[in-house]
């Protein structure tokens, strides 16, 4: 069988992805996502000619793990300029300068990068990341 594309490495991690891309594509940016699946980032946006990029995590519970890969080293300071955590219905757009921790997500600790996905306002006001 012939390979179409690349493969996700977790399906919990692709559906964060899909609600990462969902939520800039509502708010009017240009998604990006690289070709390579070792790359310390998950997409780059564009709005404006201004470009960031983005790493997604996603998970069920109440924190996320943050790593590269399957390897057990850290994010350092410009490998992404913003992590998306995901746990449905909620995504969180941090800034990596305001991360509190380089291994874990705690939702708690960031009440105010919080967006619901279930609350039609969420769409009406695009928060600049820029």
């Amino acid at each position: 069988m012939e390979k179409i594309g690349r493969l996700p490495t977790s399906r919990i991690g692709q559906a964060g992805e899909h609600l990462v891309c969902y939520l800039f594509h509502m708010w009017n940016y240009n998604i990006h996502q690289t070709l390579d699946p070792t790359c310390v980032y998950d997409f780059a946006v564009e709005r404006g000619g201004v470009w960031k990029t983005l790493q997604v995590k996603h998970t069920t519970t109440k924190w996320a793990r943050i790593k590269k890969h399957d390897d057990a080293k850290h994010y350092e300071d410009g490998d992404f300029d913003y992590l998306c955590a995901c746990t449905f219905p909620y995504v969180y757009i941090v800034p990596f300068k305001k991360l509190k921790s380089m291994t874990s997500f705690a939702f708690t600790k960031y009440p105010e990068y919080k967006w619901d996905l279930n609350d039609s306002e969420t769409y009406n006001i695009r928060p600049n990341i820029m």
